[in-house]
């Protein structure tokens, strides 16, 4: 056979096993699919419930006053922790959440827990807000997150200042750095 005849074969060969191989016959959509308790869910649809409920969490969050924003032992609010009432007056009527005053570890000082608490509803009051309407929504209770220790608090910051987050390689490579605020080159 010569290399003409052969390339005429392996030419038809490969076209009637292209067209043989891509006819299929029309299948319903039930059948390509599978049925319908097997179908996978739509892009996103499983872990969207899981970040809208992270942040919900995270709304709710908003609504604690921390020891750190009352002034020392006192009921008194910092300028910062005024500032933190003003944001949450704001949004208090839009949103279902408690506000919480941190309660002081192993019941420190009830008297000024509840001092703090009555601090607070007597400034949204003065902001418009009726104390009926707030005050049951204004409690005493720990704190959603739980807080670092002083080693652990130490260790974040220095953490934060050589911008390596705990890995040895400092950025994989993003520049030489040596101590505690070193610069890059």
């Amino acid at each position: 056979m010569n290399t003409v005849a052969r390339r005429i074969l392996l030419a038809l060969g490969v076209m009637s096993a292209t067209a043989l191989g891509c006819h299929t016959t029309h299948a319903p959509h039930e059948a390509k699919m599978g049925p319908a308790y097997d179908r996978p869910f739509p892009l996103g649809q499983v872990t969207d419930a899981h970040w809208e409920t992270m942040q919900t969490n995270a709304e709710a969050a908003d609504f604690i006053f921390y020891d750190h924003e009352f002034v020392g032992q006192t009921a008194e609010l910092t300028p910062l922790g005024k500032r933190h009432l003003l944001s949450t007056a704001l949004r208090l009527e839009h949103v279902p959440f408690p506000i919480v005053i941190e309660e002081l570890p192993e019941d420190q000082d009830p008297q000024l827990c509840l001092a703090r608490r009555e601090r607070v509803i007597a400034m949204l009051e003065q902001l418009g807000y009726q104390k009926e309407q707030i005050a049951g929504r204004v409690i005493v209770a720990p704190a959603f997150p739980r807080g670092l220790t002083a080693m652990e608090g130490e260790s974040a910051y220095y953490r934060t200042l050589n911008d390596t987050f705990g890995s040895s390689a400092g950025g994989a490579g993003a520049g030489v750095r040596s101590g505690v605020g070193a610069v890059y080159r």
